[in-house]
């Protein structure tokens, strides 16, 4: 761990998030291992599943805006995390009071369930979603040590919390008392953090700016969540259940590209807002060759392996999703180029809320039409054409209204080359 420490926090809170993706993996993989029925682990993954896409948008929106409002120089800076946990928990009542209300229609999207686990779910919502401001503050603290001894004790606790129930054969809902017991441990724990920086102070221009300066990109991060669903939508509508099946099994982009790039762009939003632009954005194009170092070797070797891989991890009959997976690996060429954190850093986010709205457009004309001329593999290549043409329209109005050059923050020689290679090996294995 004093190793760790020793690394930057754009790297630690790669690894944080790392932890976190590890965390809910290895929990489920547990429960898949364990005596609990098939039934209950859907209950479970589906609780799960609706408290992340309720909360999301707005909780990533919100922290987002403040790693672009926070100025480290400013005497009154640390005002920033009280309000910003008081914003959470005020955004966090309001969901659950509306979840409460169309508790009937919200549970039509979940698995068979009780009246008393949907409840338990409501608690956990409520308490779990504040405690994200935790990573932030380690973040904006530089405080790499602090973020990844948290990220490895909340990666244990997570786990124990799910699977010692299910040990000691205890009924579903334990699980739930399990990770209630924890986000309350990280409530304290959070408001412990604030209190160390010997500021409890309720300012209401600090929580309207940054609920002002939020709203877009909550708006934004909303509409980006939506594209899966309107793939989904024109999938079920147009084809049968299989290939739904099909499509759903294959349309998932590698996991550790989107963990580690979003990590990174977030660690170098408040770098960018200070008055060391210059220096950061060439830190950004080193860090940026470094994640293109890891993940274009990874994804070219999964698009060359993954006919065979499906069969093996899934059935024989999951061969078509394939070709869906390797479509959507694609995303990478796009997931390394990083104008959209200029711009949050810019404090544009605006322009991220329009770009967001031409991006869902953009899938659902391309998808539907790619559709009928493709079948399911055009929906896929027409997610992949809104991804693109979202990343031009930033990088273009970087160089326009910012003034910075591609070639300052995007290795673009070594990123020209990983991207053709991807692309010959995508064409050479019969993707299209």
């Amino acid at each position: 761990m004093n190793k760790l420490a020793n690394l930057s926090v754009t790297r630690g809170f790669q690894i944080f998030q790392l932890f976190r993706f590890s965390a809910l993996l290895l929990a489920g993989v547990l429960l898949s291992k364990s005596k609990v029925s098939i039934q209950e682990i859907g209950i479970y993954e589906g609780l799960i599943f609706i408290s992340g896409a309720v909360s999301f948008f707005w909780v990533n929106g919100i922290l987002n805006g403040l790693l672009s409002q926070y100025k480290k120089e400013e005497k009154n800076k640390n005002v920033y995390f009280f309000n910003t946990g008081l914003l959470l928990v005020f955004m966090s009542i309001l969901l659950i009071l509306f979840m409460m209300v169309f508790s009937q229609t919200v549970q039509q999207f979940l698995p068979s369930t009780t009246p008393k686990i949907y409840g338990l779910m409501l608690i956990y919502i409520f308490l779990n979603n504040p405690t994200f401001l935790i990573e932030h503050i380690f973040l904006l603290n530089e405080n790499t040590k602090g973020l990844l001894q948290y990220g490895a004790l909340h990666t244990l606790a997570y786990v124990a919390a799910v699977i010692f129930p299910v040990w000691m054969d205890w009924e579903l809902e334990f699980v739930f008392y399990g990770l209630i017991l924890l986000s309350l441990v990280k409530n304290f724990y959070l408001w412990v953090l604030i209190y160390k920086e010997n500021v409890f102070q309720i300012n209401t221009k600090v929580i309207v700016d940054l609920l002002t300066f939020s709203t877009p990109l909550i708006f934004s991060f909303g509409l980006a969540g939506s594209a899966e669903y309107i793939d989904g939508l024109l999938v079920s509508s147009h084809f049968g259940s299989d290939q739904f099946a099909i499509f759903r099994y294959g349309a998932r982009e590698l996991p550790l590209a989107v963990l580690l790039s979003s990590s990174l762009s977030a660690s170098f939003i408040p770098r960018l807002n200070q008055n060391n632009l210059h220096p950061e954005l060439s830190n950004l194009k080193k860090e940026s060759l470094n994640l293109m170092n890891l993940l274009f070797p990874i994804t070219i070797l999964l698009v060359y392996l993954s006919t065979w891989i499906y069969p093996i991890i899934f059935r024989a009959e999951f061969i078509s999703s394939a070709p869906i997976f390797n479509t959507y690996l694609l995303l990478l060429v796009s997931r390394v180029l990083f104008p959209q954190t200029l711009v949050l850093a810019a404090g544009k986010t605006k322009v991220i809320l329009q770009l967001a709205i031409f991006e869902l457009i953009i899938n659902f004309t391309c998808s539907y039409f790619l559709m009928l001329e493709y079948g399911i593999i055009g929906i896929a290549i027409g997610t992949l054409i809104a991804f693109y043409a979202e990343k031009l329209l930033l990088i273009f109005y970087v160089k326009r209204n910012l003034k910075i050059n591609l070639t300052e923050y995007v290795p673009l020689s070594r990123w020209l080359m990983y991207s053709l290679v991807l692309y010959l090996v995508y064409f050479l294995t019969g993707n299209c």
